[in-house]
């Protein structure tokens, strides 16, 4: 009697664990798109295979010349910078057999301008909230935007040459970030034009993306419930999408916005630390293409003026420091490299770091949480802040 008493009780309370854990379960996927950036991407791992909660095609491709480069004719094509940070793309040719996509507008029109730069100035925002956007609407002016994401300056140089050259603008705005000096390394590397510098695999420190046993694997394609658990337990083996970008758990702080940011993720460390050779031999291609460009826009007359984003690392410094110790530095150094080939060169440069890090103090998050390019206000604010610049500088005097 006892012992059917007790098989009783304990066949009760496993029909509740199990009811718990499918009520657990259930929630979690209904809920997914409210977690926390890093249990988002595990959820979304069990429910669809990969990080992001849609199905999606990268809107770029490899490109012997250029790194990589935008597919033509996308129309509202979705896009993820990461599982929390979606936008839409449609992209034109300049001309039939371009063979270039470019995200502006048809060019019907007298064109001031033209932006050249990488996916800071393509945007990871919907087009009517990116910067250039912003500065045409604001400043009257006709403006072609042919950023290209995941390129260097190399790119950008031949990226002029072919498409800007043709339409000659009084005005040249070149968008620089940190990892640009990465990327022609990256470019001339893959093409053989330069000889692999460094033997880092790239992989972030504490990360598994080995392959993991065939009864986790069996879990974490079928229950988002225990790949969040595995993604936040720390004395769990952790598992990550190799193909998502990892974030060190030591690296996120709360603004007094009560915004959290996350920051510090090893690409950042590796791509902009100039104390590393592959930069360093980048920064020489880099330094080869400003100086085409600048004589090259000189020729027809223009103005080239290069324009630095800074990193979020660097824009919430007060609170990014403590965490990031000396890498902080490391994040740092491409664009201060940036700066002094700016007075080798002789260019005109606005760098936007104490700009925006006056405008951080006293606003909401001017950068994604969990990606590293700015967020729709922040390209609000960094377009107020180049047009400002620019007036000032003289170039939008009628």
């Amino acid at each position: 009697m006892v012992l059917r008493q007790r098989l009783r009780w304990f066949l009760i309370v496993i029909v509740w664990l199990a009811a718990i854990v499918a009520l657990l379960e259930f929630a979690l996927r209904f809920f997914a798109a409210a977690l926390p950036p890093r249990m988002q991407e595990a959820a979304h791992i069990a429910m669809h295979g990969v990080p992001y909660p849609e199905p999606w095609d990268r809107a770029w491709t490899r490109n012997p010349d250029h790194y990589f480069v935008l597919k033509t004719g996308l129309e509202d094509a979705l896009q993820f910078g990461s599982p929390s940070v979606r936008f839409h793309l449609s992209t034109i040719e300049l001309w039939q057999g371009g063979g270039i996509g470019f995200r502006t507008r048809p060019v019907d029109y007298f064109v001031d301008a033209v932006i050249v730069g990488d996916s800071f100035a393509f945007c990871f925002t919907e087009r009517a909230d990116c910067w250039a956007t912003h500065l045409e609407r604001d400043t009257g002016l006709g403006i072609v935007n042919l950023g290209q994401p995941g390129t260097g300056s190399h790119s950008h140089l031949l990226i002029l040459q072919d498409f800007g050259s043709p339409l000659k603008p009084p005005l040249v705005i070149w968008q620089f970030f940190g990892n640009d000096f990465n990327d022609d390394y990256g470019l001339f590397s893959a093409n053989g034009k330069l000889e692999p510098l460094d033997d880092d695999d790239g992989k972030a420190d504490g990360d598994d993306v080995g392959e993991p046993n065939e009864w986790r694997s069996w879990l974490r394609s079928r229950s988002a419930l225990y790949a969040v658990l595995e993604s936040i337990v720390p004395a769990w083996r952790r598992f990550r999408d190799p193909n998502a970008t990892a974030f060190d758990e030591r690296y996120a702080v709360t603004l007094p916005t009560g915004e959290q940011l996350r920051f510090g993720q090893p690409y950042e460390t590796k791509a902009l630390d100039m104390s590393r050779a592959a930069n360093q031999a980048g920064y020489e291609t880099s330094r080869a293409a400003f100086d085409n460009a600048r004589e090259l826009v000189s020729a027809w007359g223009g103005q080239l003026v290069v324009v630095l984003v800074p990193t979020r690392e660097e824009v919430y410094a007060s609170l990014t420091a403590p965490a990031l110790g000396s890498d902080l530095d490391a994040i740092g150094s491409a664009r201060l490299a940036m700066l002094d080939l700016c007075a080798e060169l002789d260019l005109l440069c606005y760098d936007a770091l104490a700009d925006l890090q006056e405008r951080a103090a006293t606003s909401e998050l001017l950068y994604y949480a969990d990606d590293l390019h700015l967020n729709p206000l922040g390209n609000r604010v960094f377009a107020e802040l180049l047009r400002e610049w620019l007036d000032e500088s003289g170039f939008l005097a009628q």
